[in-house]
């Protein structure tokens, strides 16, 4: 196994490593769940892969778990490139904004705005809108995976609903 895992790593490094810096961030490549994303999101996929599916196998055995606050720190970025990737094909997208917030290391505030374009998020200021979401790093990354309803919603509860049920799970 260890040797399917070297081997995985070096094909892997082998793809990434020659990458220019502006090939790193935009070069688009194709992704089987999530259509053309950043080829740095391989990378990061990797370390969401390695972080959600060893929650998943500790959940799969009915053991009592956590997200280790390391993995979830780290992933915190990703989580909005993973909601831009995964709302539903058959989703309302009529336009709305809402705010998230998120504590731990990559603490922020974000203005997540949907439209027929998608969702766009931005660092911001949430206070003026009409719902915001809450969350800590493991409650943010397993709920965008789908893997949980997690966060706490403050303000429009039908808005902040809405805004939940736009994804597939991944």
């Amino acid at each position: 196994m260890m040797s399917r895992v070297r081997a995985d790593l070096d094909k892997m490094m082998g793809i990434l490593e020659p990458l220019t810096e502006q090939e790193w961030g935009g070069l688009l490549v194709p992704h089987t769940y999530m259509g053309p994303v950043p080829a740095f999101v391989y990378a990061g996929g990797q370390l969401m892969d390695y972080g959600v599916h060893s929650w998943d196998i500790r959940e799969g055995i009915g053991r009592a778990h956590a997200l280790s606050a390391d993995a979830a720190d780290l992933l915190v970025p990703f989580m909005f490139i993973i909601w831009q990737s995964t709302v539903r094909a058959s989703a309302d997208l009529s336009p709305f904004t809402i705010g998230v917030t998120v504590t731990g290391r990559n603490a922020g505030s974000y203005r997540v705005s949907i439209s027929d374009q998608g969702l766009a998020y931005e660092p911001g200021e949430v206070g003026d809108l009409p719902a915001v979401l809450e969350f800590d790093p493991a409650a943010l990354v397993l709920t965008a995976f789908g893997r949980i309803n997690g966060g706490t919603a403050k303000g429009d509860q039908a808005l902040a609903e809405r805004f939940l049920n736009l994804f597939y799970r991944i």
